[in-house]
């Protein structure tokens, strides 16, 4: 169950925990799980809250289960606490049939030789619910016996329950899990939502997983999202759904108020559009200026033999600080110039490993060389996808094209073009 920390004002950790149990003082909450492309809520994650028995106070979570961990009462309190959401949560159900449940697992309940039992396959039919809309969410920490963990995964999904792996690009996350089990949900954690906007190197990973799960037919649930930056860059991603403080706190099911979650959902997707379009609009416009600078680059080159090129670049290429690094290939994939860097292209990384290609390197394994010059497509010009330049260390483009120069001989012009470079505002350029 949910083990994060509680706003509401508490007491000092002192309970009877056996009291708790058994007087079942826990209160189950939800928080809203959202799919912008459907514009609705599709889910709702189940929370526990303890109570204190005499104040009527909240007991923090972690508090909670970090005492039925030393009194080894985990199995009796996870039971109570998916009781308890079951409980409450079929009475959302009956006015949502298709709304989904993801509901915390205990993991270590794996080790106590109870995953054969059905207990909660048993609890999901006496609350009157159907395992298809339960989704079990596992903590990949929380296992250490790996086949039982396997075993169960096999045995809940030939029920119909759907399995969500928690906690994805935590600082134990370990990804051998996910071709271990197979999941059907993958839940990215706060630590790499947190402020993804701004951050590259999350920007990265995310999109990583997003590649691997598509691939896989795995979905994704980004949660713990508490501003509409972070959403709209995860949207970007392609992220499927949404859950975190931005859309709505954990509530009791007789509090939960979807209009102002369904409002969120529509200003996003108004955000979301504007923002997609004003980067199509700055891609558009940036990637006409490189165009035009490679031809101009090219009405130089044209009328010079290669033993010019070298000089023509080095002039060149300072007049186009967007320009990260130029080179000349010939037609046979060799490269016939030295690799011209200006100011802001040369690396600051190491340069045993980042260093630019020498005159004489062989090329022919670059798809821009094998587009414009093998494949028979009659291309004059291409972009690459996105890669990391062994040149410089920076995640970069290579806009390439064909000429012929004073000798009428063909020629591939290559620009590397940082990309955060096809992303800058011509505003504030």
């Amino acid at each position: 169950m949910d083990q994060g920390t509680l706003t509401n004002k508490t007491e000092p950790a002192r309970f009877n925990l056996k009291e708790i149990i058994q007087g079942e003082w826990v209160e189950a909450h939800f928080q809203p799980i959202v799919s912008l492309k459907r514009r609705c809520i599709v889910g709702l994650e189940g929370l526990i809250r303890g109570i204190y028995p005499k104040s009527r106070t909240l007991i923090p979570p972690v508090d909670l289960f970090h005492q039925a961990a030393l009194q080894g009462m985990e199995l009796d309190l996870d039971r109570l606490c998916r009781k308890k959401v079951m409980d409450d949560f079929r009475l959302l159900h009956a006015h949502n049939p298709e709304m989904i449940l993801s509901l915390n697992l205990d993991a270590s309940e794996l080790t106590r030789g109870v995953v054969g039992s059905g207990h909660l396959r048993q609890q999901v039919f006496e609350m009157g619910l159907r395992p298809e809309n339960i989704a079990i969410e596992i903590i990949e920490s929380d296992v250490e016996d790996l086949r039982e963990l396997q075993r169960f995964v096999q045995l809940y999904k030939s029920y119909g329950f759907l399995i969500a792996l928690d906690d994805v690009g935590a600082g134990h996350s370990n990804l051998n899990r996910i071709p271990l089990i197979k999941p059907d949900i993958l839940k990215i954690d706060r630590f790499l939502v947190q402020d993804i906007q701004d951050d590259f190197y999350k920007q990265e990973v995310l999109k990583s997983v997003v590649q691997m799960a598509r691939h896989l037919g795995t979905l994704i649930i980004a949660e713990g999202v508490e501003t509409q930056e972070e959403a709209v860059c995860l949207l970007d991603m392609d992220v499927d759904m949404i859950q975190g403080f931005y859309f709505s706190r954990p509530q009791r099911h007789d509090q939960l108020d979807y209009d102002p979650v369904l409002t969120r959902i529509n200003g996003l997707g108004g955000a979301f559009k504007r923002n997609f379009l004003r980067k199509i609009g700055v891609k558009r416009f940036n990637m006409s200026r490189y165009y035009a600078t490679i031809l101009e680059i090219q009405m130089e080159l044209t009328q010079m033999k290669p033993g010019r090129f070298d000089s023509i670049l080095n002039r060149m290429v300072s007049e186009f600080p967007q320009v990260e690094s130029v080179y000349i290939l010939d037609e046979n994939g060799v490269q016939v110039s030295e690799s011209v860097f200006n100011d802001q292209g040369r690396t600051k990384r190491n340069p045993i490993i980042f260093r630019p290609s020498p005159k004489g390197a062989d090329h022919t394994m670059k798809d821009y060389f094998y587009f414009l010059m093998e494949a028979g497509l009659s291309k004059t010009s291409y972009v690459t996808e996105p890669y990391l330049s062994m040149a410089s260390g920076t995640s970069c483009v290579t806009l390439s094209s064909v000429f012929k120069n004073a000798d009428n001989n063909r020629y591939i012009l290559c620009l590397d073009i940082n990309t955060d470079a096809l992303g800058e505002d011509p505003e504030t350029i």
